[in-house]
């Protein structure tokens, strides 16, 4: 396979329109052969009524309880100097993620590989999905105009990771909605390390070189005259996206609002996320999840998940 990235990718990804179009057409039911089409195209998919309202309820119910107690929650905050123990008031911080809240919550599973999630992705991936980072919001991000693979990294195959943002309510404008450029995951790639690496290495690289990457993505959106997306979905929906689609949060214009979704980083199961190398080695476990599908976390141990699970295979807090 000749891919359009030094970096490769998926199917999707190779170089030969035609064989692309080939595979497409294994791909036999419809409606995921056209989601698939449209992701290849325009690095972004919609797929609406995606989770079903009962599991976001369920999940949401057991983040409440969870959010009440003590120790039970991390929380990165990012003008607050990163991750800590979640506190309600911290949530409410604009850039604030809650972290691995699926993985760790009963009906998290439910949520990030609900059956239409689970088919595109594995329409895709050609294989099962390893869910490695799970990020809740309860209000927008204000996250600048970004690649994922600077910063979210799989191992020895950066381009094999996808993005889902699953709304847990009714998105509302001036809530900080996510910003997308359609198009935007076929630019010339930015390149760090003399054009070694994806991602960004602050050690390595230095904060300048970060922000060189930001400004190249601004002129290259102006530059194509790339069309802006904005993401207001109704509860249930997600939006996936490839992994080198510029994208980010937009200003919170309605103080107050919140906007509650879940994000999920995804790769192939055979994979493992570059963060393994970090974490220790009892730590470097997939947790099986449902339909074949697993998790794995940075931030907590497996031993964080109850040993016993109900007879849907959901996970427990423990």
């Amino acid at each position: 396979m000749a891919f359009q990235s030094k970096f490769g990718g998926f199917w999707i990804d190779d170089a030969d329109h035609d064989l692309v179009v080939r595979k497409l057409a294994l791909v036999r039911d419809p409606t995921i052969r056209e989601q698939v089409r449209q992701f290849a195209r325009d690095g972004y998919v919609i797929i609406r009524n995606a989770i079903d309202e009962a599991s976001i309820n369920d999940y949401l119910r057991h983040y409440e309880r969870a959010a009440d107690t003590a120790g039970a929650l991390q929380i990165e905050v990012p003008t607050r100097g990163g991750r800590q123990d979640f506190t309600r008031e911290k949530s409410l911080i604009p850039g604030s993620k809650v972290l691995d809240t699926a993985m760790l919550l009963q009906c998290g599973d439910d949520v990030c590989f609900a059956p239409k999630a689970t088919a595109f992705l594995r329409a895709i991936f050609e294989d099962a999905a390893l869910a490695f980072q799970t990020l809740h919001f309860e209000v927008g991000s204000t996250q600048a105009i970004h690649q994922d693979t600077a910063y979210v990294v799989v191992a020895h195959e950066p381009l094999k990771l996808i993005a889902s943002w699953i709304a847990l309510q009714d998105v509302e404008p001036g809530s900080g909605e996510l910003v997308y450029y359609s198009g935007g995951h076929r630019i010339p790639e930015y390149q760090y390390a003399n054009g070694e690496s994806k991602h960004w290495n602050v050690q390595r690289d230095g904060q300048e070189v970060h922000n060189g990457h930001l400004r190249y993505l601004k002129e290259q959106i102006a530059a194509r005259k790339l069309p802006e997306g904005r993401f207001l979905p109704k509860k249930g929906d997600v939006l996936f996206w490839h992994a080198d689609l510029p994208h980010g949060g937009s200003p919170i214009t309605s103080p107050g609002t919140l906007r509650r979704s879940l994000v999920t980083h995804y790769c192939p199961k055979s994979l493992r996320p570059h963060y393994c190398d970090f974490i220790p080695m009892d730590w470097r476990v997939a947790t099986d999840a449902r339909d074949g599908n697993a998790f794995m976390s940075l931030y907590y141990p497996p031993s964080r998940l109850s040993a016993e699970t109900s007879t849907e295979g959901r996970f427990v807090l423990t």
